[in-house]
């Protein structure tokens, strides 16, 4: 099969790719960021490459036949045009097929004779050579192309005009892989002349080295000369000799003639024991001539090669007599030979050839630890000259004679510490590296002996100089402030900066302390004035450096100079106002200027009477005027004056955490924070205390809707579009000579360009805020882009509420209003989407897209407009169904039921038939009403009914759902789902008796069935309620006791006689399915009344409940049966029917759902008024929601 290939494009593509890839990373990344992360992961690096590239080589080795299958694949599904082949290439096709079929066969067989290492079982022998030959010795293996036998597993190789099958021999290879042969067979037919062993196509030579570079695998080479025919009984013994490794022509010359002499004894031996065993003395005869040519063959096969070919020896067989019984396996098999080539190629291995995966990685792992012991060399005599300069730089410090030469000696010592310093922040050269750097070991210990002899040379003279200017600062007289006490004070400030520094290292500022050490640093070493100068910059500009790093250099400070420094700088700085002060002196400053914010101010031109209405109102200083003409100003003026005392050089450094400790930028920062953090929490409070008005008619809706969509003089539109300017206080409004300065920026600027700053949110401090009402806004405007629209904005809203008010108004103008109220409301009821529910649907979602912190405003000014609209629609509806319910079902019901047991304390009893026709869960008279009339507002989850989650549209016909109502079908539904389960009315329980001391014998009979206990061993008995037979319905027990004869009680008829018998038991719940049923007198029982009752709540709670009707009274002895259910309680559950009545009405009218719904709670309180609250000696009135 011809293989598509595109190799040399797709690896040109690979390696464009990579380049491209490489260059993109080398011009956004410094190259020596690379190198550095380079020789920081060498080790993961080279780790990983010692798995990609052996995986590489599976990976490509194992792509041209798995793209040969898919192309076949490929084109049996018809999916790739089949291209048009010759002869040679469909025959190639066939051959890869074949030797695929072959290699499974013989995977199968050997797993069926071994499950673990079936492979090397035992050895594989690769026979190959003269096609007759093999045919005529191993007639079967010619034909499969394998043959197992007792020590080996035969291979055949044949060989044809196209040379050696490589399908075949791939396929070997994969089912072993570690070893694919054990040992070359090669036959030749003795009585023929040596074929050529030139380096021609069809040399042996040639043919053997393809073999091993296919497998990549050489294995050694057993030459078999097949001649002659043993015609004795016994098996020809071995016959051969093998040949040393390094044997040339004359070595196997001289192995076959000693070969010949072995023969000779042997084939005389053989003579006089058998005179027709002539093989071994024909065979010996023929050596005399045969055996230089046949080592001159043998010699020549790789005389041609680099390295010749392993061949291990020759050996010489007859022709075997076929006998069809000797063997299954034919007669070549039975050869002595193949057992013996077994043997011999477990002693003589093979070796792998080429690129095979575990040569690969074995020179991949010894040229890498080459690599590693010369940079391990390398590395060693670096680092040790870099630790003797080391060494001497310390030693020249420790032998200084004077001060000078102690400066240059520490001068030196930080020049090595640098050095290792960067060494180890941007990696020491790879060549240093390779387990012998310690660079970082090297850094940890010069630090000792620098801080030893800087603190002598550098921080104390320095803290002497200080310390001294801090006395002659505390002491300097206050009472009389000038401009030289002022420029003083300013130089202390910055001596008394410098001295807490050094005594406090994690508060340095390194670029500080470089500028301002030198002026306090003196020594009174010889050195010359440039010398001094140069000194005193590097090596303190190093110590400042570090000092943050190093908090063991920190100084001992003098609390007393430090204190009387701060007085005299306070006396002359001043101290600053707190935040809080400040804060309340800003607003303080704005006082009344600016009105405050009402519901009539911000809708002025509008009518928001029977709309919307609150009474809260929001202060003036918290509006848009009051910011952009006041607030702004005075923020940044009181942090500009106060700032100046937040420097914490000046307070107590363990207040670093108050107000006084902050700059003026951080000052501004958290003044501002704090104002607009008021201004949302006052706006959202407002918003949230608004009401919508109710409208209580379709008129009145219409006119609601009307208003809230008129363009014009619609108050909900006025109030948005004044929260969206007052949402704006803050933003920052870019001017036209500001956007085109960007966009030239933008266009001219480099990509090596610094990386621009982050720019502010282009909503101001309010986004946060007023984002979620800012968006529905601005979704309205025609500047918004169409990327960024979304199908939730207010003129949307708006459109949806005109379409829906213009529906209604059909409906209010149309004759028969109130039928067409009801078509529109039954469609709801129905699941059917409707105007109604598409808008009701849509403004909850604009509800919902306003977010927690404007939820009260968006259920008020969106939601409940459309929501009160709605159930002006459905409550005709509502009052329709109920008439329906009670002329299909109730009055069915009721002249069903009326007067019966066990819906009354009567002797007639009901019809079950008839139940079953109205609770019948499909096709009953009850089901069918629901499902079809009430779709939309119920559903059906497991066995109860509840309100539809998704009825949009009939979320008020939800809420006015007659609770009563759910509770009676629920009732119903759970009976009719265990009841009439198989469709016919039927419980099947089962009852075993509970001894009770002095009872005798008891006979319970329910329907004909009997269970008849006297003190034996107790079995639960199987019964089945009601019976097919009516005449045979009723209940009886009887008992005996030890002193009476038979008693006799609860002999009930009818169907319902097992209900009239449980109703007058003790019922204690076991576990869920089990349940203890008692008859006795009224008062052993007097003491559980309060548990008669099962929970409303759940009717499948497992609580004990006491008789319904009492038990006789002489009935003394508690008779008692344990009564075990397929599913639920049984024909317990028929006792819930016992004075059920169908309720008369499904939804109850508003005023009726607003009582049983939870009321709207007051506005939220502004949050100072709950402040001033919490510290009032009277406290405020105890509310529903927390403060």
């Amino acid at each position: 099969m011809k293989v598509k290939s595109r190799s040399w494009g797709r690896w040109f593509g690979i390696a464009g790719l990579l380049l491209g890839i490489a260059v993109i990373v080398l011009s956004l990344i410094d190259a020596r960021t690379v190198w550095g992360w380079l020789v920081e992961h060498y080790l993961t690096l080279f780790g990983a490459l010692l798995f990609i590239v052996p995986g590489l080589y599976k990976l490509l080795e194992r792509r041209k036949p798995m793209r040969i299958a898919l192309q076949a694949a490929s084109k049996k599904q018809g999916l790739e045009p089949s291209t048009p082949t010759g002869d040679i290439a469909q025959a190639q096709e066939d051959r890869v097929q074949r030797g695929v079929e072959r290699a499974q066969a013989l995977r199968f067989h050997l797993r069926q004779m071994r499950w673990f290492r079936w492979a090397y079982d035992r050895p594989w022998l690769f026979v190959t050579g003269e096609a007759a030959s093999v045919l005529r010795l191993l007639p079967e293996l010619a034909m499969q192309y394998w043959q197992i036998t007792d020590h080996a597993v035969l291979l055949w190789g044949d060989v044809s005009s196209d040379g050696l099958d490589r399908g075949w021999l791939e396929q070997i290879r994969k089912l072993r892989r570690g070893r694919p042969i054990d040992a070359i067979v090669l036959a030749l037919d003795g009585a023929a002349a040596l074929p050529s062993a030139s380096r021609g196509e069809s040399g042996w030579g040639t043919t053997l080295v393809r073999l091993a570079q296919t497998l990549h695998w050489s294995a050694p080479i057993y030459l078999l000369d097949l001649d002659g025919s043993d015609t004795a009984k016994a098996l020809t013994p071995v016959m051969g000799s093998e040949f040393a490794d390094s044997g040339g022509q004359a070595a196997i010359e001289a192995a076959l003639y000693t070969l010949r002499g072995r023969l000779a004894d042997i084939g005389t031996k053989r003579l006089g024991q058998d005179r027709r065993d002539r093989f071994a003395s024909e065979l010996s005869q023929s050596l005399d001539t045969r055996a230089p040519a046949l080592a001159q063959w043998i010699a020549d096969l790789s005389m041609w090669q680099r390295r010749p070919l392993p061949i291990a020896g020759a050996f010489f067989a007859p022709w075997p007599v076929i006998d069809t019984q000797a063997s299954n396996l034919g007669p070549g098999t039975e050869l002595p030979l193949w057992r013996h080539l077994a043997e011999a190629s477990k002693e003589r291995r093979g070796r792998r050839t080429g690129l095979h995966p575990v040569t690969l990685f074995s020179v991949v792992m010894f040229g890498a630890l080459g690599l590693w012991s010369a940079g391990m060399l390398f590395s060693g005599m670096s680092n040790a000259n870099q630790i003797v300069r080391t060494n001497g730089a310390l030693a020249a410090l420790k032998q200084a004679p004077d001060t000078a030469s102690r400066l240059r000696a520490l001068m030196a010592l930080q020049q090595r510490i640098g050095f290792y310093e960067y060494r180890t922040e941007h990696h020491a050269p790879l060549l240093s590296r390779f387990g012998l750097n310690h660079d970082r070991e090297a850094l940890d210990a010069l630090w000792t002996p620098y801080a030893r002899e800087s603190r002598a040379l550098l921080s104390a003279p320095i803290q002497q100089d200080i310390e001294a200017r801090l006395v002659d600062l505390g002491q300097m007289p206050t009472t009389q402030i000038d401009d030289q006490l002022t420029h003083v004070a300013q130089d202390g400030q910055g001596a008394l900066k410098t001295y807490l520094m050094m005594a406090e290292p994690q508060r340095a500022d390194a670029a500080f302390l470089t500028q301002s050490l030198p002026k306090y640093w003196n020594t009174d070493a010889s050195l010359t004035a440039g010398e001094k100068i140069d000194l005193s910059q590097h090596s303190l500009a190093f110590w400042s450096e570090h000092l943050r790093s190093h908090p063991d250099w920190r100084i001992q400070p003098r609390e007393e100079l430090i204190g009387a420094a701060r007085q005299t700088l306070l006396a002359v700085i001043g101290v600053k106002n707190s935040e809080d002060t400040l804060y309340q002196s800003v607003l303080a400053s704005v006082g009344h200027k600016y009105p405050d914010q009402t519901l009539a101010s911000m809708t002025a031109g509008t009518d928001t009477r029977g709309l919307f209405r609150t009474a809260a109102v929001i202060p003036g200083v918290y509006s848009r005027q009051a910011w952009e003409g006041s607030i702004e100003k005075a923020i940044d003026e009181a942090a500009k004056h106060n700032g100046v005392a937040g420097d914490w050089v000046l307070g107590n450094v363990s207040q670093g955490d108050k107000a006084s400790a902050q700059t003026p930028d951080a000052l501004r920062t958290a003044l501002r924070a704090r104002y607009f953090a008021d201004y949302a929490e006052h706006w959202q409070a407002f918003m949230n205390s608004l009401r919508c008005d109710t409208a209580a008619t379709l008129p009145a809706a219409i006119g609601q809707l009307k208003l809230i969509a008129d363009a014009r003089q619609s108050p909900l539109i006025a109030l948005m579009k004044a929260l969206e300017y007052q949402g704006g206080a803050g933003a920052r409004h870019d001017s036209l000579s500001d956007t085109l300065v960007g966009k030239a920026q933008n266009i001219f600027g480099k990509k090596d360009d610094a990386p621009q700053a982050a720019q502010p949110d282009p909503a101001g401090p309010l986004g946060a805020s007023f984002g979620p009402v800012l968006r529905l806004v601005a979704q309205s405007n025609a500047n918004v882009s169409a990327n960024t629209r979304s199908d939730l904005s207010l003129e949307r809203f708006t459109e949806r509420l005109t379409s829906l008010r213009l529906k209604l108004q059909q409906i209010s103008d149309s004759p028969d209003s109130d039928e067409q109220a009801r078509q529109v409301a039954q469609s709801l009821f129905l699941g059917k989407g409707s105007e109604l529910a598409d808008t009701l649907a849509y403004a909850q979602l604009v509800a919902a897209s306003l977010g927690e912190q404007w939820a009260g405003m968006g259920a008020e000014l969106f939601v409940r407009p459309v929501s009160q609209a709605t159930q002006t629609v459905l409550e005709p509806a509502q009052a329709s169904l109920n008439d329906a319910w009670q002329e299909t079902i109730v009055a069915s019901w009721n002249r069903s039921f009326a007067g019966r047991y066990p819906f009354a304390n009567t002797a007639n009893d009901a019809s079950l038939p008839e139940l079953a026709r109205f609770l019948r869960p499909q096709g009953g008279l009850i089901d069918t009403f629901l499902a079809t009339q009430l779709a939309g507002v119920i559903q059906l989850q497991g066995d109860q009914w509840v309100p539809a989650p998704g009825a949009t549209g009939t979320g008020s016909a939800a809420r006015a759902i007659d609770p009563a109502f759910l509770k009676a079908i629920n009732t119903l539904q759970r009976i009719a789902g265990h009841l009439l389960a198989q469709g016919e009315p039927s419980y099947r329980f089962e009852l075993k008796p509970v001894p009770t001391p002095g009872i005798t014998d008891t006979l319970l009979t329910i329907d004909a069935q009997k269970l008849h206990y006297y003190n034996q061993i107790e079995t639960w008995s199987g019964m089945a309620w009601p019976t097919s037979d009516p005449q045979s319905a009723g209940t009886r027990l009887e008992w005996q006791t030890e002193t009476a004869g038979t008693n006799k009680r609860f002999e009930f008829a009818g169907r319902w006689a097992l209900v009239r018998m449980l109703e007058r038991a003790h019922v204690e719940p076991i576990d869920t399915a089990t349940y203890q049923v008692t008859w006795q007198a009224k008062a052993q029982f007097e003491d559980t009344r309060s548990m008669s009752k099962p929970s409303e709540g759940d009717q499948d709670a497992l609580n004990a409940h006491g008789p319904a009707t009492a038990a006789p009274a002489d009935m003394t002895y508690p008779l008692a049966y344990m009564l075990r259910t397929d599913v639920g309680k049984g024909p317990l559950e028929l006792l819930e029917l016992r004075g059920f009545t169908l309720p008369t009405r499904i939804f109850v009218k508003r005023e009726m759902a607003a009582r049983n719904a939870k009321t709207d709670g007051p506005p939220p309180l502004p949050k100072a008024v709950v402040e001033a609250a919490k510290q009032a000696d009277t406290p405020l009135p105890a509310t529903r929601g927390k403060l």
